[in-house]
């Protein structure tokens, strides 16, 4: 079923404020549970530790989103919708999976038991998984958005973030992995001290190859969290799989920056 379309306004209907709300403090009871579960299995000072790193990322999912709020518009007719519908939804759990992973960054693999290793791997399976599923559910309830493009697009960054410092943490990728970590947000500062230094900005030309590398960064990452896979293979694969990813931000920016295949008048 369409999602329910609302008059064009500047403003955010508050029932979509409400509904952020009430996912923000279902997530942060989620944690909260998870949390005292997990201070039964390994103590509360390791749960603690899981716990803060937890709520700040998903606080940070929901700063992301609720700063984008305004964009719950069809990208086609301009429609808003005064619901977030399933996509975003489904994008905003992927939100709480990441943050659930984010706590094993400062947990040492001998600190917990070895069962607990399956649990940052399981979180970002279902995270990658759920970047397929958000897409089938919005563009199967007609409401696909400019918020849920923009937001997918954020916690696909954030997740290769969080993602990679868990592995790096497990030794089961490289530390110069982390490069794919920062790729994005090093780009998108680029973008913005163009724009402030009133210098032009070019657009992207269209690129299957580009969504197929950072979904193939997304696999990588969640097939070597699995404990019984050797850090030394995994290690390599992520190495050799991170250099065509780096390869092609090198060749957006020379794009983006009027450096190749442009045309100078469609600059912004």
């Amino acid at each position: 079923m369409p999602g329910s379309p609302m008059p064009v306004s500047p403003e955010v209907p508050c029932q979509l404020q409400r509904e952020l709300l009430r996912i923000a403090l279902l997530g942060a009871g989620l944690l909260a549970v998870a949390a005292v579960v997990l201070s039964v299995i390994t103590g509360p000072g390791i749960a603690l530790i899981w716990w803060l790193p937890g709520v700040a990322c998903w606080g940070f999912v929901l700063w992301q989103c609720h700063r984008r709020l305004h964009l719950n518009r069809s990208p086609v007719d301009d429609r808003g919708f005064a619901t977030l519908g399933h996509g975003n939804r489904t994008t905003l759990l992927r939100g709480l999976l990441i943050a659930g992973m984010a706590g094993f960054v400062f947990i040492s693999p001998g600190a917990i038991s070895p069962g607990l290793l399956y649990l940052p791997a399981t979180l970002y399976t279902a995270a990658a998984l759920g970047d397929l599923l958000d897409g089938y559910l919005a563009r199967r309830q007609q409401q696909i958005t400019r918020l849920g493009t923009e937001l997918d697009t954020v916690l696909d960054a954030f997740g290769l973030v969080v993602a990679p410092l868990v592995a790096v943490m497990y030794d089961k990728l490289h530390v110069s992995y982390l490069l794919v970590s920062i790729a994005y947000y090093l780009f998108q500062w680029g973008l913005r001290w163009r724009q402030y230094h009133g210098l032009p900005v070019y657009p992207l030309p269209p690129s299957r190859l580009r969504r197929f590398l950072a979904g193939l960064q997304m696999t990588l990452v969640a097939i070597v969290l699995w404990p019984p896979l050797p850090g030394g293979i995994t290690s390599t694969l992520g190495v050799a799989l991170m250099i065509p990813l780096l390869i092609g931000f090198c060749r957006d920016w020379l794009h983006v920056s009027g450096r190749l295949g442009v045309q100078r008048g469609r600059a912004s």
